[in-house]
């Protein structure tokens, strides 16, 4: 069973964006997101929720189109409604097991890109 590991940006101050989703703060370029695209290219499965998908919507991510094609992204989401051609998969009430399936049947590690979920580090699924 491969892990899923929170891997997220966080603030000083404990926070992972400014009033109302502001992240002109976030540095677009540097050692820290280089070592962050390092990580990314290291995960096989995405996982999130309904609202992280759809912040990309702000970004140009389109609904349906999957913002890490190198990887099988898995939205959690009871609400979100997807064109019939998506590139990603819609879990409807995940259960625990529903989990800890998607970390077994992965090809490699998992990223959890969720900010409502953990206070951080690594949840194993062991």
């Amino acid at each position: 069973m491969h892990p899923i590991i929170y891997d997220v940006a966080i603030s000083l101050d404990g926070f992972i964006s400014g009033v109302s989703g502001d992240i002109s703060k976030f540095a677009p370029e540097g050692p820290v997101v280089d070592d962050y695209l390092k990580r990314l290219e290291t995960y096989k499965t995405a996982i999130m929720g309904r609202n992280t998908y759809e912040f990309g919507y702000d970004f140009g991510l389109k609904p349906g189109q999957n913002p890490y094609p190198h990887m099988r992204t898995v939205v959690f989401s009871d609400t979100l409604e997807l064109p019939e051609q998506a590139e990603i998969s819609v879990l409807r009430s995940p259960t625990p097991e529903a989990i800890l399936s998607l970390a077994r049947n992965a090809s490699g590690p998992c990223i959890f890109a969720e900010v409502a979920i953990s206070q951080g580090g690594c949840w194993t699924t062991d």
